[in-house]
């Protein structure tokens, strides 16, 4: 199964020797009957795919050996186990790929010589990668997630546990002690949340988030993907007051993360870390609002295929509705078309991954969310 990154997808978006087969279809998680409908659809695609192929001159022999990786998934069974929200199929003279998207795509069967590749931009438009500090005193794990997966990354500059950054030869006994030891300064005991069996003193916690804190800047440096906090009530608040880290979210997933599963922990990470990353998306439609009538913004397609070109451009976002961008053959311009025409290069997909090779961001949006319903609009930098 292929990755998705801006590197392949632009080596994809490149023209080949021979046609191509883009074939794009959304499919259901895994469930009762789920693999029977979803292998129907690639079968149905596949016909499709075929006809066009003979339709453009290639041999019928030649277009089932083209398609024969396709048709092979049929009956992939790990396949369907693992099926997502949607899946595209890219085959041509090379090794066929083959994207399983955590995203829904449209059903498409495109034939030209380059890859079709646009429904995958929305995965390269925003970096959704973010981090989960999963926060007990017994145990300390930072992970890295996306939209798909939740992952432990060893770090050795954060305590493992409470007592590690303590330094504590025995803890164990330390714990005991305290518990059961004299009173502290003045006839009061420090304050013990009982239980847990482990010390909890505001001071010894302190210390040992401020540690937690220190290892986190170390590791991370300059990366600023969101971080979400997951612990108990009482440890959640306390952390903040410590932490210096700039991307830290306030909202948490609360409750022991040690007795979390993988799966519960990566869903509700994921469900606060996809709020800040739409929040991203909200200001830029801000900023477009604000910007709107002045040179910063451009919604013309031969004006945004250059500022692309050039990377001027800081934000490009698409609608859902935007079709299909085309030469004009009387070399007068760009016409656009309101479906996904049979056309060799999609100067729109062009513009998407100019704009990201240059370092802009590239957003989609549902065609009632873009701003004075344009198609597609331009922040320029300048």
């Amino acid at each position: 199964m292929d990755a998705v990154s801006l590197d392949t997808i632009k080596r994809l978006a490149e023209p080949g020797p021979g046609l191509r087969v883009s074939i794009f279809l959304p499919t259901q998680r895994f469930g009762p009957g789920s693999q029977e409908a979803d292998s129907t659809r690639l079968k149905n695609l596949t016909r499709r795919a075929q006809a066009e192929l003979e339709a453009q001159g290639l041999k019928a022999a030649d277009a089932e050996r083209l398609l024969a990786p396709a048709r092979a998934l049929l009956d992939d069974r790990p396949l369907w186990l693992r099926s997502r929200d949607g899946l595209a199929v890219l085959l041509g003279d090379d090794t066929p790929h083959v994207f399983q998207l955590d995203v829904p795509v449209p059903e498409h069967v495109h034939v030209s010589r380059r890859f079709w590749v646009r429904p995958l931009l929305p995965l390269l438009g925003r970096d959704d990668v973010y981090w989960v500090l999963a926060l007990s005193q017994k145990r300390v794990r930072l992970l890295k997630g996306d939209r798909s997966s939740l992952a432990e990354v060893p770090s050795e500059h954060i305590p493992e546990s409470l007592s590690d950054a303590l330094q504590w030869e025995d803890y164990e006994k330390s714990s005991l002690q305290f518990h059961t030891g004299t009173s502290g300064s003045g006839g009061r005991r420090p304050a013990v949340f009982h239980g847990t069996g482990e010390t909890d003193s505001k001071d010894e916690l302190v210390r040992f988030f401020r540690e937690i804190d220190r290892g986190l800047h170390e590791h991370l440096g300059s990366d600023h993907a969101p971080l979400v906090l997951a612990g108990v009530d009482y440890l959640i608040p306390l952390y903040h007051e410590v932490s210096t880290c700039p991307s830290l979210l306030t909202e948490a997933v609360t409750g022991n993360p040690d007795a979390l599963g993988d799966q519960a922990l990566r869903d509700r990470s994921w469900a606060i870390a996809a709020e800040a990353f739409g929040r991203s998306g909200e200001t830029t439609l801000e900023t477009i609002a604000e910007a709107w009538a002045s040179p910063q913004v451009t919604t013309g397609p031969q004006p945004i295929r250059e500022a692309a070109a050039a990377g001027r451009i800081a934000s490009l976002l698409i609608s859902e509705a935007a079709g299909w961008w085309s030469d004009d053959e009387t070399g007068s311009g760009i016409v656009q078309y309101d479906d996904y025409p049979d056309a060799d290069e999609d100067l729109l997909q062009t513009a998407a991954l100019d704009t990201l090779t240059n370092g802009g961001e590239v957003l989609f949006f549902g065609a009632d969310r873009m701003p004075h319903e344009a198609r597609t609009v331009a922040l320029l930098r300048y």
